[in-house]
């Protein structure tokens, strides 16, 4: 150990502390990927096994929030479509396909309601929203996938008789409204003639998981990184060592010569 001493001068300290804290964050970046990696997993399970609708109060209570486990699921929800507070989601795609989606308020037997996106029409490239059906009257069944809401961005314009927003948020939109929503929106999957349903999510679990791997890769590098440089200065203290040790003996040899 007396060889390698020289790893407690502050600048090896520096270096070892630097190598640790690169290794944590490494660690938990591929930690986290892990995790997200096995969420989208479990979300593609979900999709691929939703095969039968579930009752809207068993899976989305009014006055409940959305369960994890029911995110993605179908569900079957019985009401009357509120036509003249419609909204325009602007600038959606849709299997690679610029355009919009319509979303229009179901409102259930309670009183509370809950959004259909009733599906998507796409863009004709004149800067107007393009003609769509109109939401059939009277009680209707509407069977969606469940949607978490979105996150606020932008705002929300009033244009003539329905709203337009870029993102599906109740904290946008539930203020344009007299009742309250579900904790979730539903995306029909059977829409009208002229509509395009959703196109499924799937997600891409094994990129989450071969990052994980980058980052744990990364992660053990830095030991090694740390023991070539260790036994390169090692080596570096040795040969000066000896060139010290023979530069006087070459000397001494020809001051003998020259006498």
């Amino acid at each position: 150990m007396q060889r390698y001493r020289f790893v407690f001068a502050p600048r090896w300290v520096g270096l070892t502390l630097a190598g640790v804290v690169v290794m944590l964050v490494c660690g938990l970046l591929s930690q986290w990927q892990w995790n997200r990696a096995v969420e989208r997993a479990a979300a593609n399970e979900v999709i691929e096994n939703s095969t039968e609708a579930a009752e809207l109060d068993a899976t989305l209570p009014a006055g409940g929030t959305l369960d994890d486990a029911v995110r993605w699921t179908l569900v079957e929800a019985v009401g009357v479509y509120d036509a003249e507070r419609e909204v325009v989601l602007r600038a959606q795609t849709n299997g690679s396909v610029n355009g919009y989606e319509i979303v229009t308020p179901l409102v259930l037997e309670d009183g509370t309601a809950i959004l259909v996106d009733r599906g998507f029409v796409a863009s004709e490239s004149t800067g107007a929203v393009p003609d769509y059906p109109a939401a059939p009257a009277g009680e209707v069944t509407v069977t969606g996938r469940v949607y978490e809401y979105e996150e606020s961005s932008g705002g929300v314009t009033e244009v003539e008789d329905h709203l337009e927003a870029r993102r599906l948020s109740l904290e946008l939109l539930g203020p344009h409204y007299d009742y309250e929503f579900r904790s979730a929106w539903l995306a029909d999957t059977e829409p009208a003639e002229g509509f395009t349903a959703l196109e499924t999510p799937s997600f891409k679990d094994w990129q989450n998981y071969s990052y994980a791997g980058q980052w744990a890769l990364f992660a053990a590098l830095v030991p090694i990184g740390w023991t070539v440089l260790l036994r390169r200065e090692r080596r570096e203290l040795d040969e000066a060592a000896a060139e010290t040790e023979t530069a006087p003996s070459a000397e001494a040899d020809e001051a003998v010569a020259e006498r």
